[in-house]
């Protein structure tokens, strides 16, 4: 039988045993369509690029994990996460997807801490902290940027793929990290990375309130993200934006074009017809 355990990587997991054994981390590098190899920062490198094309960055899941517990969400569980990727029923936002490389990244020998950061409100993203060859690494591999590659905590340093802008740098607080995006008004702060590790009862914390309607965009706004080598494909709502290094074309979409969406983004299997339906009940205001 499964049991509930505090997962270093994230929330507390409800895991099946397979979950603690090699079989579980081979089947998530063949979905990453990659081998298993000694931790080096090429090795670390390939497995964050992959991660963040080979796991959809969406928000369906999400919505209905709210919508069919009625409240308090349950316990993430590993095992019917990795099957969802594999099957194409479902991808993940940065709770699902952070905290299972991190139980992968940690499998494979590295040194892996959690850090929850700050996009909405404290604590409503979560990263990974690598340290390796006696550095430190931020691997953020689910906010629906293209950060393909692991980001070295020594000095500010810009990322650009798809034509899209990332500046990382220390924060003004101790032991902080700052990522910027670039906007038409030059780099704006986006996400900040407290590196301290945070309790299990701070990440459970976190983890409900991400899924309270309102309080960021995972139960608020639709959101679907398909990262390429040179171009990112995104959904907020219903607008479809296609961002290219020669800039982007955003045009509006609807319920009508969800085969078409769930065709585009790689998942034919992803619930996205009973998400919007679900979102809307539970943006309904009750009476």
């Amino acid at each position: 039988m499964a049991s509930a355990v505090a997962d270093p990587g994230g929330p507390a997991v409800d895991l099946a045993e397979s979950a603690l054994t090699g079989d579980w981390s081979d089947r998530y590098l063949r979905l990453l369509r990659l081998e298993r190899e000694a931790p080096s920062l090429a090795a670390l490198s390939r497995l964050t690029r992959a991660q963040a094309q080979m796991v959809l960055f969406e928000n369906c899941t999400a919505i209905l994990r709210r919508y069919d517990a009625g409240g308090v969400v349950p316990p993430l569980d590993h095992e019917l996460q990795l099957g969802a990727w594999e099957t194409g029923t479902g991808g993940g936002v940065c709770f699902e997807a952070a905290s299972a490389f991190g139980r992968l990244l940690s499998s494979l020998g590295y040194a892996v801490q959690a850090v929850l950061a700050g996009i909405s409100f404290p604590g409503s993203h979560q990263a990974s902290l690598v340290e390796l060859g006696g550095r430190r690494w931020l691997v953020d591999v689910a906010q629906g940027s293209p950060l393909f590659e692991p980001i070295l905590l020594e000095g500010a340093q810009e990322v650009w793929n798809a034509g899209l802008g990332y500046r990382a740098h220390p924060g003004d607080a101790l032991n902080e990290w700052v990522l910027d995006r670039w906007s038409d008004e030059g780099w704006q702060p986006f996400c900040r990375y407290p590196l301290s590790p945070p309790t299990a009862a701070e990440t459970e914390a976190a983890y409900q309130r991400h899924h309270v309607p309102g309080q960021s965009f995972v139960v608020s706004t639709l959101r679907l993200v398909r990262l390429g080598d040179d171009e990112v494909w995104s959904l907020r709502g219903d607008d479809l934006t296609h961002f290219t290094p020669d800039g982007k074309r955003t045009e509006t979409v609807g319920a009508a074009n969800d085969d078409r969406l769930v065709a585009l983004f790689g998942l034919p299997a992803l619930p996205l017809a009973r998400a919007r339906r679900a979102l809307a009940e539970l943006l309904t205001p009750a009476g």
